[in-house]
Parts: structure tokens; sequence; C-alpha cells
């Protein structure tokens, strides 16, 4: 049986970007999905999800409470059998990505991952996180947009840990990682990753994140991690 895909999607402040990341979804060609937009910012983009009236689209109101919990609200909507992330200032451009999730999890409990691109003013940047493996207690290469798994793998996974900030997608994957869990690896440009001014802010939360990062070694008794972001991986290459 194919499964519905549940797509959860926080969003403060910026609904131009929103309405580009949903009407991606609604040009993919899988139809069996809903998107949870979670509003923590003023309401604009339940404004946007009421203006596109496709009923696939719902609005929730998350309380202003970060990123994490944004997406916790959205997960206690949620009625389908995957949950798939996406970040609302990014963009699914294959139209047939869906599918492909729905296929690589049809058969169980997973993780299905992809490749993607940078979208840059000065031009875009592929990157492919490859097979998983080792690196993945060095690095997080997974990006949080495209990266699917089924409902119950997650809440059998203890969920999502607002605990972990900024690294709340690292700590998930690290989890199902050392549970044995399959990683699906879907590669090519499934995933536009947008570089723009209001996310290029990697060095004003520079203490937040290593705060984070800190708490992540501790929870996983991990050593050494140094602070990266995906697009720094991305240009150095791994």
């Amino acid at each position: 049986m194919w499964p519905t895909l549940s797509v959860l999607i926080p969003t403060r402040c910026r609904p131009q970007l929103l309405r580009q990341a949903l009407l991606s979804l609604l040009r993919q060609t899988y139809p069996a999905f809903e998107a949870l937009v979670a509003e923590d910012g003023e309401g604009e983009g339940l404004g946007v999800v009421a203006g596109l009236g496709d009923p696939r689209l719902r609005g929730v109101w998350s309380g202003g409470r970060g990123q994490v919990w944004a997406r916790l609200a959205a997960l206690e909507a949620a009625r389908g059998d995957v949950v798939l992330f996406l970040d609302d200032d990014d963009l699914l451009l294959d139209p047939a990505y869906l599918y492909r999730v729905a296929r690589a999890l049809k058969g169980g409990a997973g993780v299905a991952y992809s490749g993607g691109r940078f979208l840059t003013q000065r031009g875009d940047i592929p990157y492919e996180p490859g097979p998983i493996g080792p690196w993945l207690l060095k690095d997080n290469r997974i990006l949080a947009s495209g990266t699917a798994l089924t409902r119950k793998a997650l809440h059998d996974l203890g969920g999502l840990d607002p605990g972990m900030g900024h690294y709340w997608d690292w700590d998930l994957w690290l989890r199902a990682y050392q549970a044995g869990l399959p990683f699906r690896y879907l590669p090519g440009p499934n995933v536009g990753v947008r570089v723009h001014g209001e996310n290029q802010s990697y060095g004003a939360n520079l203490q937040g994140r290593r705060k984070d990062l800190e708490v992540l070694m501790a929870k996983h008794r991990l050593e050494g991690l140094e602070l990266k972001d995906h697009l720094q991986l991305a240009l150095t290459a791994f």
C-alpha cells in the first residue's frame, strides 16, 4: 500500500518564500500528501495557505516558541503515514520527488534523504551527501528539507527533541543511525535550498549554535565536532 505523506513546514514572516515552497509541493506528481504549515509568527503564513485554496494544505498555530516546537505542532496535526520535513524557504525541484520518497519508504521503516542544490545569487551549487556512513558521527551532511521517515519510526525514536535547538535534525538522524534504521539515499537535485539574507546568519547565531552543539555532543557522547553548516560542507566537498 502506498503511504500518505505529511509535509511539515514551520514558517515565520516569509510569506513570499513560503508560497513558492508550497507551489513546489503542488507541482508534485504524487497526489497522496498533505502539508501542515505551522505559523510561528503573526499569521502571514496562514494567509498564504488560505490564498492557495488547496484542501491538502492546512495551517496551524505554533505559539511562537521556535522552529522545533513549530514542527511538533505540525506533527500533532498530521494524519499521514510518512513525515517529510521542508523549510519554508526551500523548494522541491523534482516534481517526482514525493513519489520517490513514497516508493523508498513503502516497505517499512527507514529514513529517506536527498541530494540538492544551493540556490545563490551567483548561481547554483550542487550538493550530494552520498550514501550513509560513519561520517554522520562527524558531520551532518543530511539536508533537513526533503528528509522523511515513517511517523511510527519517528515515534519509536522518541520524536523531535526541542532541547537540541539548531541541531534537532542531526540529533534525529543520529538516533535513527544508532537504532539501525536503513537510510535510503535519493541522489539528484531534488531539493533547492535558498541562500539569502535571512538565512545567512550563521555568524550571528554562532554562540547559540556552539551551545547547542555541546548539548548534542553530550547527548550522543561525541567529541571534537566542529561548527559547520551545509553550505560550508558543499563548498569544501566535505
